[in-house]
């Protein structure tokens, strides 16, 4: 039980440092945030000349024009990305994204649907329905496809007998008992019309240049989105394995149960030879980024992890185990990957903010009061908090237990929201546009800005 009156530790941080600490990390923070940037990373990587579409450096065959499509929290930007590079040459298209990441206009030709994630919508199946209605017209041409995280929910169009209802439930459930982003696709790929190369099938006679903002560590194709325009898994099978992997066969709906055991799928979409995809955006880059704009001002930076998984609160007291083996010549401890929360509770929180509460708990044990720590996801929101995470330091579970809020108790009840908003540490973005899961920071706060003055002399 923490002490609620303790006696002032000398050598703990200042509000002065940690304020400092604070943006300084947010800074790290932006840097990564805009080394992805949609746009910027679409418009980069595409270029017309003579009549000709030049992706990453390959040359297409001549086209008069471009077909759209567009899925996912980053589309928006992604199209205007591409309307950007591709000056009058987009005919048309459909963009799906999510409720509130409407954005800036686009040109009349492309229509933009907002729908609902992580729980797909009525509003996506008619969307997609629209987007499939658009694909089947084409003869010939290129579909210019932009892919970038939440597209698995907004993309959605069920297979017969599978309701919208089922979906969404079945999603619920796997999230709740803490599945990861493979095996929530592993299940929901053989229930729909365009997951798994089925949105491909739409148009087979078009070739198709996929692009992709990647909220996937490891970037496989094939579960960025559930892979709508790329050759992939769409096994009942292994739905059903999933499914039971995490004990939720007893509360999924018979219709699907049915679908999956009945073990039959629509034959693969057809490809072609000038078929490209390209990954435009993903969380190492946005974690070198950060490692770069921090050697820039002068501070030693280590990067210590990639692609992590796991459960958010071992994760985060791992973090900082990683953290006390520091040398002193290092300043900034950086890591990228994707946790999840198994939920056991009731309370307000996601897995960036229930991973710092972990960390602060995990610093004041060790007594680390000079790190300050943090967890941020790259989209801006953690779960459905309004947060993008949370920065903690050793003295955060001590302020939140002081102004009479249990730090124990709230991790416990997946209620780590509740302390960062008395002690102080969420982090408020809003919607940054992109996607490419979380960055882990941490930063020595005591004396860092004096060091830098140091390097600079």
């Amino acid at each position: 039980m923490l002490d609620p009156n303790p006696r002032r530790d000398p050598t703990e941080i200042s509000n002065h440092d940690l304020d400092l600490a604070r943006a300084r990390i947010r800074e790290l923070f932006f840097a990564a945030i805009e080394a992805v940037e949609p746009s910027r990373a679409v418009r980069n990587s595409l270029a017309w000349e003579d009549g000709r579409l030049i992706v990453g450096g390959k040359t297409l065959p001549a086209v008069r024009d471009v077909h759209v499509v567009a899925v996912g929290k980053a589309a928006v930007a992604m199209a205007q990305g591409a309307v950007e590079a591709l000056n009058g040459i987009i005919g048309s298209g459909d963009v799906i994204t999510k409720e509130g990441h409407a954005g800036a206009p686009l040109p009349p030709g492309l229509r933009v649907h907002e729908a609902g994630h992580p729980i797909p919508d009525e509003r996506g199946v008619r969307a997609t329905n629209l987007m499939i209605s658009s694909l089947n017209r084409l003869r010939q041409g290129v579909v210019l496809a932009l892919v970038s995280g939440g597209g698995s929910a907004l993309l959605e169009a069920p297979r017969n007998r599978v309701t919208l209802a089922d979906i969404a439930h079945t999603t619920d459930l796997l999230l709740r008992a803490g599945a990861p982003i493979e095996a929530l696709n592993a299940v929901r790929a053989p229930l729909s019309r365009v997951k798994g190369g089925g949105l491909r099938a739409a148009a087979p006679k078009c070739t198709w240049v996929t692009l992709i903002l990647s909220d996937v560590l490891g970037n496989d194709p094939r579960i960025i989105a559930s892979g709508p325009t790329v050759p992939g898994v769409r096994s009942p099978r292994l739905a059903l394995e999933v499914i039971d992997r995490y004990g939720i066969r007893e509360q999924i709906s018979v219709s699907i149960l049915t679908t999956l055991e009945s073990d039959s799928i629509e034959p693969e979409p057809q490809y072609t030879n000038e078929d490209v995809l390209l990954v435009v955006g993903d969380n190492a880059a946005a974690v070198r980024a950060a490692a770069g704009k921090a050697v820039a001002l002068g501070l030693g930076c280590r990067i210590v992890w990639q692609s992590a998984q796991g459960e958010a609160a071992e994760l985060g007291r791992e973090f900082v185990s990683v953290v006390s083996q520091m040398p002193d010549s290092v300043d900034v401890v950086l890591g990228g990957g994707e946790a999840t929360v198994t939920v056991r509770g009731d309370g307000r929180g996601g897995r960036n903010t229930e991973f710092s509460l972990a960390a602060a708990l995990e610093l004041d044990r060790r007594d680390l009061s000079d790190w300050v720590v943090a967890s941020l996801g790259t989209d801006g929101q953690d779960a459905i908090t309004g947060y993008a995470g949370a920065i903690a330091d050793a003295a955060t579970a001590r302020r939140a237990a002081n102004a009479g809020v249990d730090p124990l108790g709230a991790l416990a009840q997946n209620d780590s929201l509740s302390v960062f908003e008395v002690a102080g540490g969420a982090v408020q973005t809003g919607p940054t546009g992109t996607n490419v899961n979380d960055i882990y920071i941490a930063l020595r706060a005591k004396n860092h800005t004096g060091r830098e003055s140091e390097r600079g002399n």
